[in-house]
């Protein structure tokens, strides 16, 4: 029987891990889950090794979802077992800069993929704000925030300057000590609804709209807004998978919007986005998906 070790805490967002569950029994895979603050890892003068829980040993498949506030050891770690022939979906320095969405926005500019024009910050500058958002509402976001917390808006790129200290403390230390930027945007067709993809490999495996629930401009699922399929013969399929491509990523989930022209532009990427509402809301089995994606790989490095 094939094993996949998923790096993560099963009770974070336990749908998911549901899910995985479920898929794993159907395709006959084991799944073992590895907690990421028991890891070590030791340098010597004769090498280095990565250790779960203490002892030296080398995952065969693995899979790292919560791991976001861990990277001082779980990206060493992961690389020294990708170096001793583990097979690792989503490069993990590549995993922890898709978290980062100004160097997620300079990424897909450089690739050429369209994305929401997006000035970064840790004071905002009016001036600036003006040129990239017009005369649009704004939108200032966290650089690492997730599910839609410490998102605002304002009615002009002037209010945002004059009420930018409104924003909660809390959020400018959201991963370490290190002081927290922001990226302000334009507020596209006035918010509240939004696109969301699921790409695994090099395909779109699924794709919804999600419209915000009444008096909220963020369009998360867990703030209440609803979602509905959308076929991947649509647009944004084929702008999300080159998005994912551009952040050199195996599989993410990919948030775009339609703007006022028709075109397809890429908001968020996250490496390791959740896939239980998406899965609820079109039917298409995504975890199977990264699991068959996972086990090709293996397969492949065999064969190699």
């Amino acid at each position: 029987m094939a094993e996949v070790t998923v790096l993560h805490y099963p009770e974070v967002r336990a749908g998911n891990w549901v899910l995985m569950s479920g898929a794993a029994r159907r395709a006959g895979v084991r799944l073992v889950t590895w907690e990421p603050h028991l890891l070590q890892v030791t340098c010597t003068d004769s090498g280095m090794s990565a250790s779960y829980p203490g002892h030296p040993t080398a995952p065969a498949i693995l899979l790292h979802r919560t791991v976001s506030r861990f990277e001082g050891i779980v990206a060493p770690a992961v690389q020294l077992w990708e170096s001793a022939g583990s097979v690792v979906l989503n490069d993990i320095s590549a995993a922890y800069a898709a978290r980062d969405k100004l160097l997620t926005s300079m990424a897909l500019s450089r690739a050429g993929v369209p994305i929401v024009a997006t000035v970064a910050f840790f004071e905002p500058d009016k001036e600036l704000l003006i040129s990239t958002a017009g005369d649009h509402d704004v939108i200032v976001k966290p650089a690492h925030g997730v599910r839609g917390e410490g998102i605002r808006t304002f009615r002009s790129p002037a209010e945002s300057v004059d009420r930018f200290h409104e924003l909660p403390a809390a959020i400018q230390d959201v991963r370490t000590d290190s002081r927290e930027h922001f990226l302000g945007q334009a507020l596209v067709m006035g918010g509240g609804r939004d696109l969301r993809a699921y790409v695994v490999g090099r395909v779109c495996v699924a794709l919804m709209e999600r419209i915000a629930a009444p008096g909220e401009f963020r369009a998360n699922l867990s703030l209440g807004a609803t979602a509905s399929p959308l076929g991947l013969g649509h647009a944004a399929a084929a702008v999300a998978v080159d998005a994912v491509q551009a952040c050199g990523l195996d599989y993410a989930g990919v948030d775009l919007i339609e703007d006022e022209s028709g075109i397809i532009r890429v908001l968020e990427i996250d490496a390791w986005a959740g896939f239980a509402g998406i899965t609820e809301a079109t039917g298409v089995d995504v975890a199977g998906a990264i699991l068959r994606l996972a086990l090709a790989r293996r397969d492949e490095a065999g064969a190699g």
